[in-house]
């Protein structure tokens, strides 16, 4: 993730609310391409099919080709390492529901390698081969991004931690050297992609039949400092020298990044964007600096989530804006993430915020994407996959979204209490077996360990860290202070807890680090036990990942003075050690770190969330499996997932491992996850119509088509309704009006005629007709909002939906002397869903082609024209107050999609100055000529009434840069110019056009 930047934007500003292109019969729309680089005519190769190899290709303006056709693909980012393999293809199936053609995942290196440098991809959740698999079958196509780093809020980025002890990853001088074209490192890195490339990717690429498209070389490199130039192509050379013969990409946070930085791009090496990848005009930059296919690499529907955040951020309405907007204009773009999943185990990472201070990530990895932590359908699901189905280049498969995993519900399983609990402590159970002077990380531990046994019995440098030493002769108080704080740690003296507080270097939400620890009374060389029970180790920040290493090292004093000659044991809280230990009725004393273990028994295993509420903080393993940790003080996650297929019917063991809180609680179980959810920019789904005495467009959502009157047929009774490419032609105009009940009368502005359900009849696939209006029931509809502009209409008799018949994406084809009903009446097909999208109907201000309107801005009552009314070439645009006159009037015409606006007094069109397509570049007049420059796209806004207006060319939108509130003076200070400017909905950026006459 681009965490820096995002940070300050974590709520997505909304960027467009454009209307889609047509499915495969290539219909125009009011924002058809907008970009150099976008898919030239539809895409014919969305899907991937099996049973041939493939070839993805791009021109130097960054154009996107499969076989040779023009190729757009939406991708849908999921770790399977953060899903249980019984899971995996119900996953992919719900993101292809979503819309998606593509599958993009992070493969962890530290989830793979064992503590002997060998790699496991044979066991079941580790076999990555078969998950790539089951993209295949399911017609995805693979973006495979293997690091070495991956960021991810994965415990290091992926990396394996034994770096950080390892003497062969340090300089001379100490320094970590990770990520970079160093000997020791780039060994490494070639050991996990020859393993990845034997184990997962042979026998998987396009060339091959398989449908893996791209692989991602390292992840965000500009962010990382100091950066390396040759590093990015050192990987790619380790690829192309194993055998992979395909096209690489990098994912890096600007379209500048490489360009900037002076870091060389790999050759056959797609540019993937992650912060730059929000906003369309960034994707131009991108292929015009590197030549090649330019792409959003994440684009986030929601956030990461860290202890002590008040809730998990999910975009709504907003992020639909930013998916509809980079659709149209026919980018090709992956969401970060399409679903999350869980970090489970010690598998969450820590974001830097300094060198000696992060935020840890919760265990649940929800991250507000549309498919929810447990597989299930999150708010922003159905209006994602609304904005995809309307507006992408190629007509998206119908994919059913699949019948959800069952989950328990509240009540089926008794809470438990802390009564029917058995105990074990931590401390006594521990052989204190390393020593040495100075405390060693976890990581220092682990690696000598790991020396000693084999690999199936490897040490992963998490779980608890215990030190023991003696505190000076003289007894009494003492301040405990440290050369590098513990990030989660208590103090014991003597086996008692010495103080309330945790020691903590975490920054997380109002709970402030405590870096120092006082000890009150101690006795004469009291035994001081440091106990450690850390967050996983920074992702992100330079610093903070050269800084990591858990548990204690260096220096600890007591009063200033060093303690020395240290005693300590790593506990793993492996499922081996988990399982081993011995628990009685009787609970520890002195408030130290024990285990707790209930028994529950289950019929039917389901999905369930486990309630913590009544505990401190720790870890919670279910029949041997570690769902992750829990922190109730911080929250806001309070529950714990418990997949279905780790449950067994009968007898299930639950171990909690308590750290801080000292005494157990009771154990509840639930249905839902219970986590607080902060939604920006919900989109509406009530039955508000769009504003009635409007004359509207209405395209159908599958389709990308728009309704439209049909020729009469020699010998019909009727007139028939049907769905034809945009022609802005007066019989694509509808009058909306309401009666009393809000029921609405939907009138062609051409001929008068009202949509009829023929004979009245209530029947599903009853024909809909174009018949006098008359005010009956059989002319009335019922519309309810699905999503921004979005509304289903029932007809009021029925209450049946309008629809096209078969849901068909074809235009209608009725010649003069026969005809078959294409508009008829139907059931909501699974509403939760909105399938089928032949039901949805966008409502669009209407323009008529060669009509003649004034323009208006949004929020005033100025109009645009041009600057005094001049009539030369080359005079600039300006808003100002209504004059009447004609400098104030435009004709828009439109060709293929497009619209040109002439102006009445001057017979010159509007253009872009010199055909730039930079920010701030000045609108003007000039002589028609027909160049990209002088043709715009119109781009509904959510307000129902006005456009934004899109340069084609450039992908902005035109933009009065003084808030569109006072008239143009150029040459005065604080000049309100009217510019072309990247799109963030704004009511400066958004204009009301009014028919003149």
């Amino acid at each position: 993730m681009k965490r820096r930047d995002f940070l300050g934007y974590a709520v997505v500003t909304p960027l467009l609310a454009a209307c889609g292109v047509g499915g495969e019969d290539g219909a125009a729309a009011i924002t058809p391409s907008a970009k150099s680089f976008a898919a030239a005519g539809n895409t014919t190769n969305a899907v991937f099919a099996s049973g041939g190899n493939h070839a993805l290709s791009w021109n130097s303006s960054g154009n996107w080709f499969m076989d040779g056709s023009a190729f757009q693909f939406f991708g849908g980012e999921i770790h399977p390492a953060r899903v249980p393999s019984q899971y995996w293809d119900h996953r992919i199936k719900m993101i292809k529901a979503l819309g998606c053609n593509t599958i993009s995942i992070y493969l962890m290196w530290n989830f793979h390698e064992l503590s002997d440098g060998s790699f496991d991809f044979s066991s079941p959740d580790k076999n990555m081969g078969h998950f790539i698999d089951l993209c295949a079958q399911n017609g995805m196509w693979v973006l495979l991004r293997p690091g070495p780093y991956v960021c991810a809020e994965w415990d290091f980025g992926g990396l394996p931690p034994r770096m950080l002890a390892d003497p062969q990853f340090r300089d001379s001088a100490g320094n970590l050297q990770i990520r970079g074209n160093f000997a020791s490192y780039m060994a490494a890195v070639n050991s996990w992609n020859t393993a990845l490339y034997n184990n997962v990717v042979k026998g998987r690429t396009l060339a091959a039949g398989g449908p893996i498209m791209l692989v991602a070389v390292e992840n965000e490199y500009t962010s990382w400092s100091p950066d390396d130039g040759t590093y990015p192509n050192a990987i790619a050379q380790q690829w192309t020298a194993l055998g992979y013969a395909e096209k690489f990409c990098v994912c890096d946070g600007y379209a500048n990044g490489f360009k900037n930085n002076h870091i060389t791009l790999p050759a056959n090496t797609a540019y993937g964007m992650t912060a730059d990848g929000a906003s369309a005009g960034n994707y131009a930059t991108a292929a015009g600096n590197y030549g090649v296919g330019a792409f959003g690499a994440e684009c986030y529907p929601g956030w990461i989530c860290h202890w002590g955040d008040a809730s998990q951020t999910l975009h709504v309405g907003d992020f639909v804006n930013q998916v509809t907007a980079l659709t149209t204009s026919q980018c090709s773009f992956v969401l970060y993430v399409a679903h999350g999943g869980t970090n489970f185990g010690f598998t969450a990472g820590s974001n830097g915020i300094s060198d000696s201070s992060s935020q840890g990530t919760i265990t649940s990895y929800d991250y507000g994407a549309p498919v929810s932590e447990s597989g299930g359908v999150n708010p922003n699901f159905s209006p994602i996959q609304a904005a995809y189905v309307a507006n992408a280049s190629y007509s998206v498969p119908f994919a059913a979204t699949p019948a959800g995993i069952p989950h328990i519900s509240d009540g089926d399983i008794a809470a438990v209490p802390s009564s029917q609990l058995t105990y074990c402590g931590l401390l006594p159970g521990l052989n204190l077996t390393i020593q040495n002077r100075l405390p060693q990380t976890m990581e220092a531990m682990a690696l000598a360990l790991n020396k000693n046994q084999p690999a199936s019995a490897g040490v992963y440098p998490s779980g608890v860290a215990i030190y023991q030493t003696t505190l000076p002769a003289s007894g009494g108080n003492f301040t405990l202070t440290f050369d590098r704080a513990p990030d989660y740690a208590l103090a014991f003296v003597n086996g008692v807890r010495a103080s309330s507080q945790v020691l903590s270097t975490a920054s997380n939400g109002a709970l402030s680090p405590t870096t120092s620890l006082t000890i009150s009374n101690a006795a004469p060389n009291a035994t001081l036990q440091i106990v450690c029970m850390p967050f996983g180790r920074v992702n992100y920040g330079a610093g903070g990942m050269n800084a990591e290493g858990k548990g204690l090292s260096l220096n600890v004093y007591a009063n200033g003075a060093a303690l020395i000659n240290w005693s300590m044991a790593l506990a793993p809280l492996s499922a081996a050690q988990v399982a081993a230990l011995t628990f009685s009725a009787t609970a520890p004393a002195g408030s130290q770190p024990f285990f707790a273990k209930a028994t529950v028994n289950i019929a039917t295993p389901q999905d369930m969330y486990i309630d913590m509420s009544a505990w401190g903080s720790g870890y919670v393993f279910v029949n041997g499996h570690n769902l992750g940790r829990y922190w109730t003080a911080a929250g806001p996650q309070k529950r714990l997932y418990c997949p279905g297929v780790w449950l067994t019917s009968g007898s299930n063991t639950i171990v909690v491992f308590e750290f801080i809180q000292g005494s157990a609680g009771s154990l509840s179980f639930y249905g839902a996850s219970g986590m607080p959810q902060n939604i920006t920019g919900p989109a509406s789904t009530t039955a508000v119509p769009p504003p009635a005495a409007n004359t509207y467009f209405l395209q159908n959502v599958n389709s990308g088509l728009y309704l439209d009157v049909m020729p009469a047929v020699a010998g019909s009774a009727y007139t028939y309704p049907g769905v034809q490419p945009l022609s802005a032609a007066a019989t694509q105009g509808w009058t909306v009006s309401t009666d009393s009940f809000g029921n609405l009368k939907i009138v062609n502005a051409s001929t008068g005629a009202a949509l009829d359900v023929a004979n009245n009849s209530t029947a599903a696939g009853s024909s809909v007709i174009l018949y006098a209006a008359n005010g009956g029931a059989n002319q009335s509809w019922k519309a309810a909002g699905v999503s921004t502009g979005i509304y289903t209409l029932a007809g009021k008799q029925s209450q049946l939906l309008l629809d096209i018949n078969g849901a068909s994406k074809a235009p209608t084809s009725i010649s003069s002397t026969s005809a078959s009903a294409n508009i008829v009446i139907n059931p909501a097909d699974n509403p939760n869903q909105q399938w089928p999208f032949s039901q949805q109907w966008r409502f669009l201000p209407a323009i008529v082609n060669n009509g003649v309107y004034t323009i208006t801005s949004a929020i005033s009552s100025l109009l645009l024209g041009v600057y005094q009314g001049g009539t030369a070439a080359g005079t600039r645009l300006g808003i100002a107050a209504a004059t009447g006159g004609q400098e104030q009037q435009w004709r828009l015409t439109i060709s293929s999609g497009n619209w040109q606006l002439t102006n009445i007094k001057s017979g010159l069109v509007m253009d872009v100055t010199g055909q730039k397509t930079d920010n701030g570049t000045a609108l003007e007049i000039w002589q028609g000529n027909g160049g990209a420059n002088q043709q715009f796209a119109l781009v509904p806004r959510p307000d129902g009434v006005s456009y934004g207006i899109k340069g084609v060319q450039s992908g902005r939108v035109i933009d009065d840069n003084n808030s569109g509130t006072s008239p143009t003076s150029y040459g005065a200070t604080n000049v309100s110019a009217i510019t072309l400017w990247d799109d963030n909905g704004g009511g400066n950026q958004s204009w009301k056009f009014t028919k003149v006459g």
